[in-house]
């Protein structure tokens, strides 16, 4: 194992001077090993790479194969294009002005629209988004994944199912719930109903991919 490191550290070694994109996937790679909390002899050992390495890669005094890049994504839990975001994309503050936040609808065409709130940064721990919510006597097929929600009722009124719980909440009212619950909400009557939500997890960063969090698939 250490004959491997070796070798490829000095493969590394040798491609100097690096390219601003080279340097822009280390920066990626130190702020991405910030967010998780990994030294950088924890990631070393996650992606079987040498401490000493990862460090002159964050230095800008070596750069990344595409097969050590790959290992680091599975370490970091990202993909790949992760490493090659714009710097709107990776940097610590993102405004979204009013009603510019990326839209979709939850479940497909005849679910609930949504408009994300922090869509341009990624590594996030949270998802913030508001979630108009459709008249109904009852709420779309229940549905749990991993991680938190908190809710928010912006405007109007509605009902969330929770286990075998409804909870009745008008605008002002909040709630803060364990998420692997199946869950999902209503409206108690004709009107709109506004929701903020904010979906966390302890267990990766959010990168985007919204609907394969619902679904379940990030671990």
């Amino acid at each position: 194992m250490q004959l491997m490191k070796t070798t490829t550290d000095r493969q590394a070694m040798a491609r100097e001077p690096l390219s601003m994109v080279e340097i822009r996937v280390a920066d990626r790679i130190r702020q991405l090993r910030g967010d998780t909390g990994y030294t950088l002899a924890d990631l070393a050992e996650q992606c079987e790479l040498s401490a000493s390495y990862l460090s002159r890669v964050e230095n800008h005094k070596a750069s990344v194969p595409l097969a050590n890049l790959e290992r680091l994504a599975q370490a970091l839990g990202v993909q790949m294009t992760v490493f090659f975001e714009d710097d709107a994309q990776s940097s610590p503050l993102c405004i979204c002005r009013r009603g510019e936040g990326k839209k979709a609808r939850l479940r497909g065409r005849r679910g609930y629209p949504y408009e994300l709130l922090a869509h341009l940064k990624s590594g996030k721990l949270l998802e913030p988004m508001i979630v108009d919510v459709i008249s109904s006597t009852a709420p779309s097929p229940l549905s749990q994944h991993p991680g938190e929600e908190f809710n928010y009722v912006l405007e109007g009124e509605c009902l969330l199912f929770y286990g075998r719980d409804r909870i009745h909440l008008t605008e002002g009212d909040s709630v803060y719930y364990d998420a692997t619950i199946p869950h999902g909400v209503c409206t108690p009557q004709e009107g709109r109903c506004r929701i903020l939500v904010t979906v966390a997890s302890r267990d990766y960063l959010f990168h985007g991919d919204l609907k394969k969090l619902l679904r379940g698939e990030l671990s």
